[in-house]
């Protein structure tokens, strides 16, 4: 009994000396509480890697444009933001409003686990927003009116020009001026309504004119509001296609998993190009799209991609234009990375930042798509970033866009431009990448007993770009679901480490040991949304709606 007792006593005293870290209370998307700080999270190596990764990307993608002070983004900085109020927003963007480009946003919240979220909201919580003003703001009589009306109506909450020290109300000095104009304009308009400030805001943005929200925005941020005109680009709408288009393959020849059914067990048309005798141009002799070979060597914002391409002559054609998606993502190579495309046959493609203008515009006229061709990502961006433009023609006026469906009246789907069969209406349930795989590939459906899960590439060909949340045909395709991704066969070749990893060879000069990565662990899966129609690799424990298809 004295043993025990002495014991007792010294874990007691042992325990009275440690420092706990905090631990968050993990109720899922939306009912999520940060416990943890930033001393916490350094801790926690596995945590603050996970955090890392998510800020990379942001700042890879659409936040880059903030972070090089781009006035006309409406993609905000993410630093200096109480982390409980960054992480309910993010949550938030789940809600049905459009407000800057939350649309694009919506899927990202389930890409993420929450604990995941909230390790990346106490990151950016520990850094500063940056204030750059420029000079000229600094004397006009905007940012003198702004000072004004701020101190009227936004200083008691958002504190002295913006560098709010209340959790509740987070920090406007040094954000993007046209991002500020346009949430104001959202607020007023009852588009933004999410959260508690909502019914605060809205009041105050009903009361101040657009002149006002400009003044203001001018005096925060230090920078004027440049929102962008609506510029007309290419729609696709009522473009036929190509006579004698065939979906090409992925170009994916690696085996990723035991599980059979992923994209390499099933090879269809392999890509195929002919470079012209000029060198200058590609004919894709799977879609008949015919492409610029270099892609352009100077970056351009969409407008000067726009006339870059309508200005365009080689070999004696003077039709080009903007790709649309499905016409550039035919040419990824989901087998390579760092570029994700056959770089025999276009040249001029960076390792790295390699992103490229497509088309339909997004949910807004200032966002349109570009794939980046690190991985072959697909992804909004607003038209005042730039990107490089690689220009595209087809005879008779055709494109890779409109989709020509057949209802069978038997729960399938027929798509007569890629020759596949869908199944019509998923079972709702959520599977791993593997499950998925295994799913189609046990499936008995309408008769037919060959269904598999689809590559990239099919599950891109039925979005409908033209419209968003579904972005998909939902005559054909009922009760589409938008909060989740669907799963392809299609690995991520990069997995992960995209961006640092070191380059191995291109696949055609890999032997057969080094196309065999079922035992890396670290790959990840490529999957696609229909809210917008954006498609990621993602970690393939992640669990999303699966659609199978076949080959009629």
């Amino acid at each position: 009994m004295k043993h025990s007792t002495a014991l007792t006593l010294a874990i007691s005293l042992a325990l009275a000396g440690s420092t706990f870290a905090a631990e968050d209370i993990d109720n899922g998307y939306g009912d999520y509480t940060i416990n943890r700080t930033f001393e916490d999270l350094k801790k926690s190596p596995k945590d603050l890697k996970a955090a890392k990764r998510i800020v990379f990307g942001c700042y890879l993608g659409c936040h880059r444009p903030a972070k090089e002070e781009v006035p006309e983004t409406l993609s905000p900085k993410l630093e200096g933001f109480d982390p409980q109020w960054f992480l309910d927003q993010w949550f938030s963007m789940d809600n049905e409003r459009h407000a800057g480009i939350s649309s694009q946003m919506k899927e990202i919240v389930y890409a993420n686990p929450p604990r995941d979220m909230a390790s990346t909201a106490i990151l950016l919580g520990a850094q500063k927003m940056k204030y750059n003003p420029m000079p000229d703001v600094l004397e006009s009589e905007e940012f003198k009116r702004g000072k004004e009306t701020y101190d009227r109506t936004c200083k008691a909450c958002h504190g002295e020009q913006g560098a709010s020290t209340q959790k509740n109300f987070p920090p406007l000095k040094g954000q993007m001026p046209t991002y500020i104009y346009e949430q104001m304009i959202a607020y007023r308009d009852g588009k933004r309504t999410n959260g508690a400030l909502a019914g605060i805001m809205m009041p105050y943005a009903k009361m101040l004119s657009d002149q006002d929200y400009r003044d203001v925005a001018a005096y925060v941020s230090g920078q004027r509001v440049k929102p962008i005109e609506k510029e007309e680009f290419i729609t696709g709408i009522g473009m036929p296609a190509p006579k004698g288009f065939k979906l090409p393959e992925t170009g994916q020849i690696q085996n990723f998993t035991d599980t059979f059914g992923e994209d390499s067990d099933y090879q269809g048309n392999e890509p195929s190009y002919t470079i012209s005798e000029s060198g200058k141009v590609v004919l894709d002799n799977n879609t008949q799209l015919m492409w610029e070979r270099d892609s352009s060597r100077i970056w351009m914002t969409a407008v000067e991609g726009k006339e870059y391409c309508a200005n365009l002559e080689i070999d004696g054609y003077t039709d080009w234009r903007f790709p649309l998606m499905k016409e550039l993502f035919s040419i990824a190579d989901m087998g390579e990375f760092r570029p994700a495309i056959n770089t025999d046959v276009f040249l001029n493609m960076p390792r790295q930042n390699s992103g490229i203008w497509t088309f339909p515009v997004s949910d807004r006229h200032d966002h349109v798509w570009h794939v980046g061709f690190p991985d072959a990502h697909i992804m909004g961006q607003h038209t005042a970033s730039t990107k490089l433009v690689r220009c595209v023609r087809a005879d008779n006026d055709a494109a890779y866009h409109n989709m020509q469906y057949v209802d069978n009246g038997d729960g399938t789907v027929t798509e007569k431009v890629t020759n596949r069969m869908w199944q019509q209406n998923i079972d709702y349930v959520k599977r791993k990448f593997d499950g998925s795989l295994k799913y189609c590939q046990d499936l008995e459906y309408a008769g037919y007993d060959d269904w598999r899960t689809p590559d990239i590439k099919e599950m891109n060909s039925i979005v409908n770009y033209n419209k968003v949340s579904p972005a998909i045909d939902e005559e054909f395709f009922p009760n589409t679901p938008v909060k989740l991704f669907f799963w392809t066969s299609t690995s991520d070749v990069a997995g992960p480490t995209l961006h640092v990893r070191p380059l191995s060879a291109r696949k055609k000069n890999q032997t057969p040991e080094q196309l065999d990565l079922r035992f890396t662990g670290d790959n990840e899966g490529w999957a696609h949304g229909y809210l917008t129609g954006q498609g990621f690799g993602m970690s393939k424990d992640s669990e999303f709606y699966t659609r199978c298809v076949r080959n009629p």
